[in-house]
């Protein structure tokens, strides 16, 4: 099963210009094959193969390519490759049925002069090297790049690779990883059931423990009526200022409410899985409608909250930590269920 473990690198961290060093590096090589793809549809209209493009800068010893470790810079000319075969395709489409499109597909982009871009890691690159009391990931020496601490155990993990990813006021760092499946000994015919709200967050009763209980959704409720109360006032003031709607400002506020709820997910999965283990439950069922956020109608202050609250992230969550411990998720369709339900809000 392949997982991935978060860190953010903020720029008060000392690690931060040596990531954004390595980041730029990467958007130098992206903009330069992307010249040679670009030059080469115009003229052809087709462009070389990703195989032979990475074999001529390697050979010619193109600047931006060796200024990254080998691998990181083929993982650079993959990416924008796939941002070319994302192109095609939406030319396909748009040839087909032109109607689907608000203009007709343009070609990938360069990325700013000053930008970065992401930089990719692979595991014959990036090593976890363990301690006593710590692990951590150690990359090649060329990159200045110093160690992170990590929780992945290289007894029961294995390394994939290391992502660094450019955000508008900081980097994310993934470090993808596969681990095994915990053995557990499950009741075949036990079953927990997920009722989803917004005061209530889950509403979860089984036929195991027999005992219901509630994860409180007021606290993910008031982050959002926070972060949208700030966003507006931001919004509002950019606008009167400089007639702009973005600033680093309202990233971070982004950044910081995004983390919370992303963290009241993790925390709120936890909680679930850890009792199912514990009352030996094989099977959870959670209610879900694919259209429930359009067509939904609980007021429009109540609306707005459900709307800006991630469930399918909270299902994806569920999923994944479902799988590590061999339980069953079933989604089954609910049209009405929280709307009438009176524990569900």
């Amino acid at each position: 099963m392949q997982r991935v473990e978060r860190h953010i690198i903020q720029p008060n961290d000392k690690r931060f210009n040596s990531i954004k060093e390595i980041c730029h590096k990467s958007k130098n090589l992206y903009n330069y094959a992307n010249y040679i793809i670009r030059q080469d549809f115009i003229a052809n209209e087709s462009i070389p193969k990703e195989y032979d493009l990475t074999t001529k800068l390697a050979k010619e010893k193109q600047a931006d390519y060796i200024s990254l470790p080998a691998q990181s810079s083929q993982q650079t000319i993959k990416l924008l490759y796939k941002n070319y075969k994302s192109f095609f395709k939406a030319l396909k489409s748009y040839q087909k049925n032109k109607s689907k499109f608000t203009s007709n597909p343009k070609l990938p982009k360069y990325k700013a002069k000053n930008g970065v871009s992401i930089v990719v890691f692979t595991n014959q690159q990036a090593k976890i090297k363990q301690g006593k009391s710590l692990n951590k990931i150690h990359f090649p020496k060329s990159t200045n790049l110093k160690p992170f601490i990590t929780k992945i155990d290289n007894q029961t993990s294995t390394l994939k690779q290391v992502r660094f990813i450019p955000k508008s006021t900081c980097f994310i760092v993934e470090v993808v990883y596969e681990c095994l499946a915990k053995a557990t000994n499950l009741i075949e015919n036990s079953f927990l059931s997920i009722d989803l709200g917004l005061n209530n967050f889950v509403t979860s009763i089984d036929n195991q423990s027999k005992q219901p209980f509630i994860i409180n959704g007021r606290a993910i409720k008031s982050v959002n009526q926070f972060f949208n109360k700030l966003r507006a006032k931001y919004t509002q003031t950019l606008k009167l200022s400089n007639n702009k709607f973005h600033s680093k400002k309202l990233a971070n506020l982004a950044l910081k409410r995004d983390c919370k709820i992303n963290d009241f997910m993790h925390k709120s999965s936890d909680f679930i899985i850890k009792h199912c283990v514990e009352h030996k439950i094989a099977n959870i069922v959670i209610g879900k409608n694919k259209e429930w956020k359009q067509e939904i109608d609980l007021g429009k202050k109540t609306n707005q909250n459900f709307v800006s609250i991630p469930y399918n992230s909270f299902i994806e969550k569920m999923a994944y930590k479902c799988e590590n411990y061999g339980i069953k998720l079933h989604l089954t369709e609910e049209s009405h269920t929280s709307k009438c339900d009176p524990f569900s809000q």
